[in-house]
């Protein structure tokens, strides 16, 4: 992965990220995560509401796909 690709697919609207461990991560928006040559700094949320900040090396990403997001009613 590049740090042009992966900025452009979150422009994009909200995605997933999978890593060559198996692990996905779930990105919103573009304030959720920051993009140098090399990495990824992600912010998730955790199970009691916290955010922790988890970096993803780009060379270790193995598909980026785009999440569908539910129709506001």
């Amino acid at each position: 992965m590049d740090r042009d690709t992966l900025n452009t697919a979150i422009s994009d609207g909200p995605i997933r990220i999978t890593m060559n461990d198996g692990s996905t991560y779930d990105i919103q928006d573009q304030k959720s995560m920051l993009v140098d040559a090399t990495t990824a700094y992600v912010l998730q949320r955790v199970s009691d509401g916290r955010l922790r900040a988890v970096w993803l090396s780009l060379v270790c990403m193995v598909k980026v796909e785009r999440l569908l997001t539910a129709p506001l009613v």
